[in-house]
């Protein structure tokens, strides 16, 4: 039951990380529009939403990837 309880925690910390990447890419989008159309306050304000989430994003696979190592070696270990 531990193995689907740390499974489950991995999946769900890449599905947030992918989710944050699509919110990255959205905000990115959103300031290319505002910058063509000039509206570069509101660009700035897309960018930086953009880079928060990319930096979220990189936080959730850091934290999954670290759960994945540990889950591993405790697999060995056993």
């Amino acid at each position: 039951m531990q193995d689907q309880n740390q499974s489950d925690k991995v999946i769900d910390l890449r599905r947030m990380s992918a989710e944050y990447y699509q919110k990255a890419a959205w905000n990115q989008l959103l300031a290319l529009d505002n910058y063509r159309e000039k509206n570069f306050e509101v660009a700035e304000r897309f960018a930086q939403l953009s880079f928060d989430d990319q930096m979220a994003a990189m936080e959730y696979a850091e934290l999954a990837d670290a759960e994945s190592s540990l889950y591993l070696e405790l697999e060995l270990e056993e």
